[in-house]
């Protein structure tokens, strides 16, 4: 029956993220779209603009929304999509500025709690605040937040002090990540490191949030689950976009360890602990199909195809095997399909 549920997952939740997901989440996208463009610096304004776009975080974080009750679905994607939004503006704003308020970094735990600390005064029409405000309506609304609150501030405060350490102008950032994470896992201090740099689990947390009697050990279960994931998460995007972070003064995860293949074989273990973390929750099919739709999104992207990167992307799917590798295959067919009209019209 397990395995019944596992091949019919990805038909039912592509249904239900394709009729009533994706379009709520677009519609919350373009409401922030037209906040965004009102943010005066026209330079914050375009890499505010990019998870708009380029990086599909607002259509991942959306997807969550197949964990919840229908009745909370509409209620959760607005969170889900005012809290990725922040996360992002955050990173892109301490990442690109050194000297940049570190008041910055509370508005990761601001979203989450019932009153906002002092957000430094910002130039952005109102932008972050607006996020802030969206992000505490929709957790203050889900009907067990009260049960999560604490596991996901606790992930945020992780989040808020690795992207201090990261985008910090220093020349010992690998020595203040390695003091962080210490001994808090037995496995190396990069997966702890960027774990803690992505809301996944504070996302799956929010959809946990979305029933009315999820238990304390629901919370600690999904919350250990997810963070194989998260890391992975983030782990998958540095292998995509590493030339471009290294042109940058954040930096690759991907950098610390000894070679490209000791890093190949670190995700390729990494995306086998991640797909049997969430084998053992709830809905176990569901998270399976969440896991798999994100490494599809970053590996269906032209980098991972390059000679540089194609080894370590297929140990990943390897690793993961179905549905990551039907999902592959839909998504780089429906990019090169959307590439046609722009190759038209350059030709």
């Amino acid at each position: 029956m397990a395995d019944r549920r596992l091949a019919w997952a990805p038909v039912t939740v592509i249904v239900r993220y394709l009729t009533t997901i994706q379009p709520h989440a677009h519609r919350e996208l373009a409401r922030w779209r037209r906040h965004a463009h009102a943010i005066p610096d026209p330079e914050l304004r375009r890499h505010v603009l990019r998870p708009f776009d380029a990086d599909g975080s607002a259509d991942g974080a959306a997807l969550f929304a197949v964990l919840a009750p229908f009745r909370e679905q509409r209620r959760l994607i607005r969170l889900l999509v005012a809290y990725v939004l922040l996360w992002s503006y955050v990173d892109v704003r301490t990442e690109r500025d050194s000297d940049a308020d570190p008041r910055l970094y509370d508005a990761l735990l601001d979203g989450l709690r019932r009153e906002v600390r002092s957000l430094p005064p910002l130039d952005d029409a109102g932008y972050l605040a607006a996020l802030v405000s969206e992000s505490r309506r929709g957790c203050a609304a889900l009907p067990s937040w009260h049960t999560v609150a604490a596991a996901a501030l606790s992930l945020a405060d992780d989040g808020r002090t690795v992207q201090a350490i990261n985008h910090a102008p220093s020349a010992h950032t690998e020595t203040h990540l390695r003091a962080w994470a210490g001994d808090r896992i037995e496995r190396p201090w990069q997966e702890r490191c960027a774990g803690a740099s992505s809301p996944l689990a504070i996302h799956a947390l929010m959809a946990l949030a979305a029933h009315r009697h999820a238990t304390p050990d629901e919370v600690r279960a999904t919350a250990a689950a997810y963070g194989p994931v998260s890391a992975l998460a983030v782990l998958c995007d540095h292998l995509i976009d590493h030339a471009e972070d290294g042109a940058l003064t954040n930096h690759s995860y991907l950098h610390y360890f000894a070679s490209p293949t000791a890093g190949a074989a670190a995700l390729q273990d990494l995306a086998d602990r991640s797909a049997r973390s969430l084998r053992g929750l709830p809905a176990n099919e569901r998270h399976v199909f969440i896991l798999a739709a994100m490494v599809a999104m970053f590996l269906s992207r032209p980098p991972a195809s390059s000679p540089a990167n194609q080894a370590t992307a297929q140990a990943i799917v390897e690793a993961l095997g179905y549905p990551t590798v039907q999902l592959l295959v839909t998504l780089r067919m429906k990019r090169r399909l959307d590439d046609r009209p722009s190759r038209a019209s350059a030709a």
